[in-house]
């Protein structure tokens, strides 16, 4: 598509004049219109001072209170309309050619930072370790009437297969996820289990009579199989959250310095892991969307948003008011990338979300769009003012 036919069709459709079929193309146009590495030619006007023009704006618009909206992967929609607002201009770049009817785009960079995929570590009892991800299929192993199989979604499920009481020790298995990794887990009671990126789980390959317990560190969701005679419990971090049947959420990597456990249905109690048994029972309950937040040695709850603290369960990395270096650890944990800092980080808060499929390319450039000035050597992310 020309310059010309995009200018026409843009007013078409953003006077509201344009077919259907005319607006879907305008936005399958608009969505992959981009700014950066592109062929500039004298005649659109001065580049730098339309690129101020458009963070200008851009920020005008979506900033307030010092609170800046980190853009999805198609922040670029919005460049396109200002684009033309600001400057009346059409910028060919890397989707479109200068001279031609369709869109296209570069070759990717084979040596690029890749998202985060399905992989783990699964190390059983007797230290042998088995990598997994979604091309390894079928039978891990049997032991204690106990099956454990990697299935076709990538997820890992145990199985008890006889009701019979089993008189050998309690073994446990431990799966870890790295950096830039995800996996799933079906425990022997039915409980399923979404780990996150940097996270490991600790458990028993069956439960056996009394509380069913778990060891995590890192972040994980849970979906607690109903068993009022076995309560099931989470330790982490020095706290322990008890439920019987319910789904829930918790936040406890060591570089947060904080464990939060956010409630999405049912009921828990969360207390400190040194807590005497006599003081169980004043324990802190939370209710859906609401989150205990233990820090230090203290415990309290606030009211939250379930949804987003379970985001990147649906595939996004999801910013609230946060700071450079909360924004900062979430991509270095799924793009497995180390983040050094230069200078004074600035105070500002970030809010936004960005697709746990996006090229990280594309994180990016929202991070510049946003005035974080970052760089990449190697797998390092270096962050300055």
């Amino acid at each position: 598509m020309s310059y010309e036919d995009f200018k026409k069709l843009h007013e078409r459709c953003t006077s509201g004049n344009c077919t259907p079929e005319e607006q879907k193309i305008f936005e399958e146009y608009r969505d992959n219109f981009d700014l950066s590495d592109t062929p500039w030619l004298p005649v659109f006007g001065d580049k730098a001072e339309i690129e101020k023009l458009l963070k200008n704006d851009l920020h005008s618009r979506l900033s307030k209170n010092k609170i800046k909206k980190l853009r999805s992967i198609y922040w670029p929609a919005a460049a396109a309309i200002l684009v033309f607002a600001l400057a009346g201009l059409f910028v060919a770049n890397k989707y479109f050619k200068v001279k031609g009817t369709t869109p296209y785009e570069l070759s990717g960079n084979q040596n690029e930072i890749k998202p985060g995929s399905n992989k783990a570590v699964l190390t059983l009892a007797d230290g042998k370790q088995i990598k997994l991800d979604s091309s390894r299929k079928g039978r891990l192993f049997t032991l204690n009437n106990v099956t454990a199989d990697n299935d076709v979604d990538s997820s890992i499920i145990y199985k008890k297969n006889t009701s019979a009481i089993t008189r050998s020790p309690q073994v446990y298995n431990i799966i870890s996820t790295p950096q830039g990794g995800k996996y799933q887990l079906i425990l022997a009671d039915g409980t399923k289990v979404w780990l996150n990126a940097g996270t490991t789980i600790r458990f028993p390959i069956d439960f056996r009579n009394g509380d069913r317990v778990v060891e995590l560190s890192g972040e994980a969701y849970f979906e607690v199989a109903h068993d009022a005679s076995r309560p099931f419990k989470v330790t982490s971090a020095g706290q322990v959250v008890q439920v019987l049947g319910t789904h829930f959420n918790i936040n406890a990597y060591a570089d947060n310095g904080v464990v939060k456990t956010t409630l999405l249905q049912g009921r828990v109690k969360v207390y400190g892991k040194d807590q005497p048994s006599s003081a169980v029972a004043s324990a802190l309950i939370i209710k859906p969307n609401e989150q205990a937040v233990f820090k230090g040695d203290q415990f309290f709850k606030v009211a939250v948003d379930a949804e987003e603290f379970v985001a990147w369960k649906r595939g996004v990395i999801l910013f609230r008011d946060a700071d450079i270096h909360d924004v900062m650890r979430k991509i270095s944990r799924w793009y497995d990338v180390e983040v050094v800092y230069q200078g004074q980080m600035s105070k500002d808060t970030y809010s936004g979300e960005i697709s746990r499929n996006a090229a990280f390319s594309e994180v990016l450039k929202i991070l510049k769009l946003d005035d974080i000035n970052v760089k990449v050597s190697g797998r390092k992310l270096i962050v300055s003012q």
